[in-house]
């Protein structure tokens, strides 16, 4: 199989925004919101210290999200190395949303090496999906792809959505779905999850693979559940094996809501070099 490259940043084309302006409008309250432009300019990505010192969370454009702003984030040791990766969110970005499917793409700051990921794509399902009487509540789906936005436009072959990662690739209790998405590939579902155990679904953790490869990690969470304003932490099971060796790989998610910031943050974090 032809080697990808899974850190190419996508070949988007951007406008430039005056510096004192963007930091002025990242200053400003979460229900500010920004204009939905998905293109960024270098004068875009911003940066915050944890009250320790030892980690820096760099941050890409915001862009409108419904009535709030999204961001995507990446927080970095200071000798370099990955802490976590994921996007935050106003508070009011939950309130009227739309009776549609709806997806925003976010763009990762520069400073995002080390990772598998090249970007996120967010989609808000008002019904849910398949399978019936398990993901039909209304959620948001949350890829972390591994290939850039070009590439993923390639998905769209369904013989080739049917050839499966190796059984070494493939985490425990995961079975793949019938057919696949276009532009996404073939979802893999976790038997042990609580919802195929008789829970009510809130939070679920899926992968997807296109020809032969794992392409997406994605966490998927219910309205309802953001709604509680609780914060949480939960495993990914892992495989035995990892197909593209030398990044960085998230063992825990995490979904944290912040009363005073009065926004939320959905994370991978535990990374692990592979």
């Amino acid at each position: 199989m032809k080697k990808k490259n899974f850190l190419r940043a996508p070949q988007t084309s951007f406008n430039l925004f005056p510096l004192l302006f963007i930091f002025l409008m990242l200053a400003c309250e979460p229900e500010v919101v920004l204009q939905n432009d998905t293109t960024h300019a270098d004068l875009s990505f911003t940066r915050s210290k944890d009250q320790t010192g030892k980690l820096t969370t760099y941050r890409g454009p915001a862009i409108s999200f419904y009535k709030g702003v999204a961001q995507a984030m990446v927080t970095m040791t200071h000798e370099g190395e990955p802490h976590s990766i994921g996007f935050r969110f106003s508070e009011r970005s939950l309130e009227n949303l739309p009776m549609h499917m709806d997806e925003l793409s976010l763009e990762l700051p520069r400073q995002a090496k080390g990772l598998a990921f090249d970007h996120i794509d967010v989609g808000w399902m008002p019904t849910g999906h398949f399978p019936p009487g398990v993901f039909d509540i209304p959620h948001f789906d949350i890829h972390f792809y591994m290939v850039s936005k070009e590439e993923k436009m390639l998905i769209n072959d369904a013989a080739k959505a049917e050839i499966l990662p190796a059984a070494e690739f493939r985490p425990p209790f995961y079975i793949p779905t019938d057919g696949y998405e276009l532009y996404m590939g073939k979802h893999w579902i976790n038997l042990m999850s609580p919802e195929f155990q008789g829970s009510t679904f809130t939070h679920a953790f899926i992968y997807g693979s296109y020809d032969g490869e794992f392409m997406f990690y994605e966490p998927m969470i219910t309205r309802d559940f953001l709604m509680e304003k609780v914060s949480g932490q939960y495993p990914i099971t892992q495989p035995a094996a990892f197909q593209r060796t030398g990044y960085y790989y998230p063992t825990i998610y995490t979904i944290n809501y912040d009363a005073t910031k009065k926004e939320y943050t959905v994370l991978l974090e535990g990374m692990v070099l592979r």
